[in-house]
């Protein structure tokens, strides 16, 4: 076995080895922060082995090919968009994921060497492993600034498809630059929009994504005309991703840094009602924070923080009962922008498990909410908040605001029974819990009234939707449940007409801003069951 021969056999175990991790961190990131999610993936990936190396595979290798081309091509179209439809996303990143990787286990089977040789074999196939997951976890978060390394390996794996023999032919050429010419069509369009007021005007901006998409389709049938091409064939997918990434990014950015925890970045966009710039914070595809540079608008608390919505509105009625000060504690940092809220006499705690994040929210070239807006010192807590929770003194807060959020995806172990228990525990008697659920994929709000109702506490569901007549970064539309521990401390919100149980409003659609497209997904009966962790 030549080394040229070792090399092809570590590359062809790191692609579905790297890939593995890397659709799993995009849905479980980007799409929906769920338990077990990543199990769908690794029993995929078990299951490739166990079709290629069987002596008669359920599953050709040719027929293998022509459906891989088919589905990356696919992905390639829609890997940098995101939507509504998360089943359909689901469904097209795990059929190219399973037909990747059972492509190259194929190739690897086919490579096989003789007995006396199979103990080297399966020593290169496991260090392939190794090296596709060491990619993903250590090198990539070095050298990326961005989640490069899915679309990344996607693109690279198809050099591993057949090269084609003979000489190109026209047709297959001319495919390629179809393919390349339709997928570059939309960053085109969309520099001449930027240059172009007039053009820009007659082509509304919530059509350019689907005019994008369909661009890329097309693109991704030219594509697979020439999947027997591997060079031609990755050009093409190549320009696809390219394409996708430029349309879908929304913000040129001016700060982007990636830590174990996913990237971040701040990006400037205009808001005349705002008094010109704002800064905004954004984690994969969700805006989670945005301060507003002009002086009179500067501390002004935007977004899902404003005034208007039940995150501020808990703000304001905790600090309207406690006039010597309130007890705050807030699970998810984000830009900082609930301490703008914060008195002098008030006592305000973040809960952040990102120290990327923290010193992010207290640069002042970025955002100025903690180090600029609070009166008085605000404390951060780093580390996971269900364990540093734990060190908290009981009965000791006023009010607690679970925002956390993995892009636009809510840890689900925040809002399982013992979570929230944990969280009325450091409450006073009259505090309550306000739980942002605001989320564009899953229905999240009635297994977290499940665990509210296991734990026999008042709660009140609230969806509050932005106004048209406020500037475009002022506010966004928002769903949060508030649990108490008494009917007493829940009382003053049972007044106001905005808050309504959730049976009243279970199909209210939620039309966010800032979180397009959403859609109140039908889950199954067992997701509206109480969330509850294993006993230990």
């Amino acid at each position: 076995m030549t080394w040229r021969e070792r090399g092809m056999l570590i590359l062809l175990a790191a692609g579905p080895s790297s890939l593995m991790l890397g659709v799993t961190a995009h849905l479980s990131t980007d799409v929906a922060s769920a338990p077990f999610l990543w199990v769908a993936p690794l029993a995929l990936y078990l299951l490739t082995f166990v079709i290629a190396f069987e002596a008669r595979p359920a599953i050709g290798l040719p027929l293998t090919l022509a459906i891989q081309g088919c589905a990356s091509a696919a992905c390639a179209a829609l890997i940098a968009f995101r939507t509504g439809e998360w089943a359909v996303i689901f469904a097209i990143h795990l059929a190219t994921f399973f037909f990747t990787a059972l492509m190259c286990h194929q190739l690897l089977a086919a490579r096989r060497p003789a007995p006396d040789r199979l103990t080297e074999f399966y020593l290169l196939l496991s260090l392939g492993g190794v090296v596709g997951g060491v990619f993903n976890a250590l090198v990539a978060p070095a050298i990326f600034n961005m989640v490069w390394e899915y679309p990344l390996v996607l693109i690279l794996v198809g050099l591993f498809r057949p090269w084609g023999r003979g000489p190109l032919k026209r047709w297959e050429v001319a495919c390629m630059l179809a393919g390349v010419a339709i997928a570059l069509t939309p960053p085109g369009v969309l520099e001449a929009m930027r240059y172009s007021p007039e053009f820009r005007a007659q082509v509304p901006e919530q059509h350019m994504v689907r005019m994008a998409q369909a661009a890329l389709g097309v693109a991704a049938l030219f594509a697979f005309l020439i999947r027997d091409r591997a060079v031609l064939f990755t050009v093409v997918i190549a320009t696809m991703v390219w394409s996708g990434y430029h349309i879908s990014r929304g913000y040129d950015w001016d700060l982007s840094e990636r830590s174990f925890f996913g990237v971040m970045r701040v990006a400037t966009t205009p808001d005349p009602a705002l008094g010109g710039p704002v800064h905004v914070l954004m984690h994969g595809t969700t805006l989670h924070g945005a301060q507003a540079q002009a002086a009179r608008h500067r501390c002004r608390p935007t977004l899902y923080y404003a005034t208007s919505t039940p995150l501020g509105q808990a703000a304001l009625q905790a600090q309207s009962l406690n006039p010597q000060g309130a007890v705050i504690g807030v699970v998810g940092q984000g830009a900082g922008a609930m301490a703008a809220y914060k008195r002098a006499q008030d006592r305000l705690t973040f809960f952040e498990i990102d120290p990327m994040v923290d010193r992010m929210s207290r640069d002042p070239r970025w955002f100025s909410f903690i180090n600029g807006c609070a009166d008085g010192p605000v404390r951060t807590v780093l580390g996971d908040a269900r364990l540093t929770m734990t060190r908290e003194a009981a009965g000791s807060y006023d009010l607690l605001v679970i925002d956390a959020f993995t892009s636009d995806a809510v840890p689900t172990h925040l809002l399982t029974v013992e979570a929230i228990r944990g969280y009325l525990r450091l409450l006073k008697p009259n505090g309550v819990v306000v739980l942002h659920l605001s989320n564009r994929n899953l229905e999240i709000t009635l297994p977290a009234e499940a665990a509210a109702q296991a734990l026999d506490v008042p709660n009140l569901h609230q969806i509050y939707i932005e106004r048209d007549d406020t500037p475009v970064m002022a506010e966004a539309s928002t769903e949060a449940m508030i649990i108490s521990p008494t009917e007493a401390g829940i009382a003053p919100y049972r007044r106001r007409r905005s808050l309504a149980s959730i049976a009243a409003d279970r199909r209210a659609p939620l039309d966010r801003r800032l979180r397009q497209p959403v859609r109140r997904v039908d889950a199954p009966v067992a997701l509206f069951r109480a969330v509850r962790e294993p006993a230990p």
